[in-house]
Order: structure tokens, then sequence, then C-alpha cells
């Protein structure tokens, strides 16, 4: 039957009082005219016990009281899921959900599952978190159509793994996303088999490029009079490089955030105060844009990320550079500039608009040679005995 509305209590059985003066806490669904009753497994005597708040009064039932209301919203997130989905349910479907034996993960396509959740997560996250998992669903249609969730295991895991390296997709994000509504599946028992856990993260590897100077300069002369579509985007990037902000916050960019040669505004993605300095050369990309901006428009004009991406990549070829280039390169090209410029990573973290300085780190990755040089000037013995080591 499809469920058209409902209501779940917590109530206690007084009828079933046991020797030691405790009641039985249940669970109680009522839908379409319909009543099931599940136990908890959980007693409490009924002087402790609220029948409007549905919880244990007084003392020492923080526990309890935690157990009976996450019991109530597994059974409501479940209700819930199987309306938003269509999905009718039987008092079986109900009870083998209840008591962890449901089979209905065979019944549903992975698309529809993703659709609902897509729905109701988007009005817990960021638009530019969205747009991941919204690229997530068009990498999983095109992998595999028509996936049912009973298909989705450690197997399935490897393989859409390697389909991302292959197409060269944003295999971090895309698996990390791909997790998180994998285990809302599981806890709202539509997926039961949980070998998709063994697929271990992948780590964010375009971190780890950046731009030298040298290549920042190849980009900047580089011709591309006869394309001029990607001048657009060249600004933009290079932008990025000498302020250190996301594709989000330079889209997002107004007049109104850039007085006296400082930028500043709130972070789209984070929601963080952000306060930078801006150089020279920045500076001469916004005097390009400003004066053909009205007062209200954003310094840059819109451009989609996935178009801005797909444009870099071939600046990047017509720059004759050996590094594929994406947005978020110029992010870890600040970061690191700033570091070997030694600048003190407190000063990074801040025109960052990092929270933490283990964010930073992520950022300002530092060359070999670079260590070298550090560890060249480090002493950890009187100067005698380093003197003996020279000759080593």
């Amino acid at each position: 039957m499809t469920i058209n509305y409902y209501t779940v209590r917590a109530v206690l059985r007084t009828d079933k009082i046991r020797k030691n003066g405790t009641c039985p806490i249940y669970v109680v669904l009522q839908y379409n005219n319909v009543t099931q009753k599940f136990s908890t497994s959980e007693f409490i005597e009924e002087k402790y016990w609220d029948k409007d708040k549905e919880q244990g009064i007084g003392k020492g039932f923080g526990n309890l009281n935690a157990v009976i209301k996450k019991k109530k919203q597994n059974l409501e997130d479940f209700i819930r899921e199987s309306k938003s989905i269509g999905r009718p349910l039987s008092k079986t479907d109900i009870s083998n959900f209840w008591n962890g034996k449901t089979e209905t993960d065979n019944e549903i396509l992975f698309s529809t599952f993703y659709e609902s959740f897509c729905k109701r997560h988007f009005q817990t996250i960021r638009e530019s978190t969205q747009i991941h998992y919204t690229t997530l669903g068009k990498k999983i249609d095109d992998f595999k159509p028509n996936l049912m969730v009973s298909e989705i295991d450690y197997s399935f895991m490897v393989e859409f793994d390697n389909y991302l390296v292959e197409t060269k997709s944003g295999r971090y994000n895309m698996i990390k996303f791909l997790k998180t509504v994998l285990k809302e599946a599981v806890k709202l028992g539509v997926l039961k088999n949980e070998s998709w856990k063994g697929l271990k993260n992948v780590s964010p590897n375009a971190r780890e490029v950046y731009l030298t100077p040298a290549e920042i300069n190849q980009i900047e002369i580089c011709d591309l009079s006869t394309k001029k579509h990607l001048e657009l985007t060249r600004c933009m990037f290079l932008f990025s490089c000498y302020t250190g902000m996301r594709y989000s916050d330079v889209v997002a960019l107004k007049k109104e955030n850039y007085k006296n040669g400082v930028i500043t505004l709130k972070q789209v993605k984070t929601g963080v105060d952000l306060k930078v300095p801006v150089n020279l050369e920045a500076k001469k990309i916004i005097c390009k844009y400003w004066s053909k901006r009205k007062e209200n428009e954003n310094i840059f004009p819109r451009i989609e990320n996935q178009t801005v991406n797909r444009y870099l990549k071939k600046i990047g070829e017509i720059a004759e550079l050996k590094k594929t280039l994406h947005f978020h390169v110029a992010r870890h090209t600040f970061g690191t500039t700033l570091l070997n410029n030694n600048v003190n990573v407190f000063y990074i973290s801040k025109m960052m608009g990092h929270k933490k300085l283990s964010q930073t780190y992520a950022y300002t990755g530092i060359n070999v040679n670079k260590m070298k040089d550090i560890m060249g000037t480090v002493n950890f013995q009187p100067k005698n005995e380093n003197n003996n080591l020279n000759r080593l």
C-alpha cells in the first residue's frame, strides 16, 4: 500500500508492567487507519515517564531518551523515503525494517533514491557543494544507466573509481560524496550490503599541482588573439593565482567588495569572512573589467565552472604547459608561492580564509629542494660535532 499520512509516537505500555515496577517502551506507527507497535527493548517506571514529551524525566535518562529518539527518527526516515520514491509498503515491509530484515533494496533504482536524497540534502548544503552532487549523478548515469541500489558493492566501487580515473573526473569529490549517499541508504534500510566501505578514501591529488612564477608568466603572455573567448577565463584564473580566491568567490565578487586595495567578503563555500590585500597584477585585472560593469553587477561576467575548467585545459595547451590546469590549481599556487617567499603560514591561512592551520597545509606544498634548504640551516648538535660530520 502507499502511505498517505502517518504518525510515530513513543508510548509506555503500562498494561505490561514487570515485577521490578518498570514498563516497556514501544514505538507506535499509525498510518492509513493502520496501527503497528514495535518494542524498543527499553523499560522505565511509569512515574518517570512524560507522556506528552514521550521521554523519561529526571536525572539518568539521557541515554534512554537518545535511543528512543533515534529509533523514532529512523522509522520516520524510512517511511518518508518510501513516500518520496513512490515505493509501496506492506505491514511486513515495515516490520522487517524495524527488525533489520528489509529486502526492499532489490526494487529500487539508484537514480530514484538519489533524486530524493538530493532533494532533502540540498536544503542543508551550499550551492557550490550541490554542484558536486549534480555532477556525481551524471557520472553514475553515464557509467551504468539503470543502476539498482542492490548492485552497489565493493566491486562496483572499484569499477566506478577506475572509470573516474580514466575519464579524468574529480575522483576525490565523487567518491567522497557517493559514500555520503550510501551511508544514508544504509541508515534508511534501502541498502544492506556495506562492502562498498572497503574502497579506501582517495587523496585530493589535484591540490598537489601548483604553478611556478615562470609557468604563471607563460599563461600571462600566451597568444589568445584567435581564441578571444578564452580571455575571461585566463583573467579569472590569474586573479585567483594572485588572491587565492575560490572560483565561487571570484564569480561572486562585486564592486562593493573591493575598497582601498583590499577585497572583503564572506566566502560562498564556508561563510567565513575573507580579507585579502590586492597586488598590482590583480588590480590590473580588476581595472580591465571595472568600467565595463554596472555598480550592482559582479566584476567578472558570469561563466560556469565546468566551462572555465574546459577552457583552462585549452589555455594550458596554448601556453605549452606540461601540467593540466583547472581552477583550483590557482588557489594552490597562491598558497605555495607565498610560502616559498617565506610568508608566515599564519598570514597565509588568514588570506586564504581558513578556519584551521591544518587546512592551509594542504595548499602549501613544499618541494624537496625547499626542505633541503630548511634542514641545511637547522642545528641539532653543538657546532664542533657538526664540523666532524660535514665531511660526510
